[in-house]
């Protein structure tokens, strides 16, 4: 069995399901929790540091490889969690990054839950990492809790409207953890004919990269 530890915001209830589902029966998934935050990057560093700590502490022994399953802190104080998390390491934005990269694809569309600037603030970290961003565009929520309730139709919908976008893109990238993905995702590739990746399809992604170990990803393999 292989067992992955989860580190995800208390107010995410979609992940652990999304996960789960995307896996094979021999990936175990033990999850906790660090308080919600608002924006990307922490006010305090110092703090979160200590609050990374504490929360890695309770993984490390059951966990062959950690997921650090939040935007929060990984822009600008990636080092901080490098640095704390001493096993395997799996941070979703990054394995999206990966999975373009190894894939040679540059150019993507971005759908997000999020509301104008958050989803701005997305596009433009993509952006600064050497990937062409054709369009993007958001469901305008805010709350954890409504993110993870977030419908397949809701999703179908946002990229519909950007149809015109998406023919230039050569994938489709979901932002969020907490966006539930796993019913969708080969939904949205038979649509558009392109791959169609999540983060926390990413992170299945990474994880078989990392094991080098390969299983049925929806929306990629």
């Amino acid at each position: 069995m292989i067992r992955v530890g989860l580190i995800i915001p208390a107010n995410n209830v979609a992940m652990e399901y999304d996960v789960y589902r995307l896996s094979p029966d021999n990936i175990s998934f033990h999850s906790t929790r660090m308080r919600p935050s608002r924006g990307c990057e922490p006010e305090d560093p110092e703090r979160f540091r200590r609050e990374l700590k504490e929360t890695y502490n309770l993984l490390r022994n059951v966990s062959d490889i950690v997921v650090y399953g939040r935007t929060y802190g990984t822009h600008k104080n990636i080092d901080i969690i490098n640095n704390v998390i001493r096993k395997k390491l799996v941070i979703p934005e990054s394995a999206v990054m990966d999975y373009l990269r190894d894939n040679g694809i540059n150019k993507m569309f971005i759908g997000t839950p999020y509301i104008k600037d958050r989803t701005l603030e997305e596009t433009e970290y993509f952006m600064s990492n050497n990937f062409t961003v054709c369009g993007s565009d958001g469901l305008n929520k805010i709350y954890g809790l409504d993110i993870s309730n977030t419908g397949e139709n809701e999703v179908m919908e946002l990229l519909n409207k950007n149809s015109g976008k998406i023919k230039e893109a050569g994938a489709i990238y979901l932002a969020c953890t907490a966006l539930p993905t796993y019913n969708v995702l080969n939904r949205i590739k038979m649509r558009y004919n392109i791959p169609v990746i999540s983060e926390n399809s990413a992170v299945l992604y990474k994880i078989s990269k990392i094991l080098n170990y390969n299983f049925f990803i929806p929306g990629i393999r």
